[in-house]
């Protein structure tokens, strides 16, 4: 039987909750690389990061749509970096 509506939200919020954890831990991580790295921006690591998310996704109409997502991931994990190497220099 199909889920009904209120079923399937339920769903999207289970995975939202380890989807939020998730990012809070990925962002941390890429935080703490500032002090690592002699650049914020690799794009040879973003792009090898991209191609692993494609891979990733088995269908290929969502595809699109998670590698949006991990744009936006890098770009605030970038802006992290940024703040905290600035941070550092003070």
């Amino acid at each position: 039987m199909a889920d009904t509506l209120e079923e399937k939200r339920k769903k999207i919020d289970a995975i939202d909750a380890r989807l939020a954890v998730l990012l809070a831990a990925r962002f941390s991580l890429a935080a703490s690389l500032a002090g690592l790295k002699k650049k914020v921006r690799d794009p040879l690591r973003e792009a090898a990061v991209l191609k692993h998310a494609a891979n990733l996704v088995n269908d290929g109409r969502l595809r699109p749509a998670v590698l949006a997502v991990y744009r936006e991931i890098m770009k605030r994990s970038r802006l992290l970096q940024k703040a905290d190497s600035e941070a550092g220099k003070s």
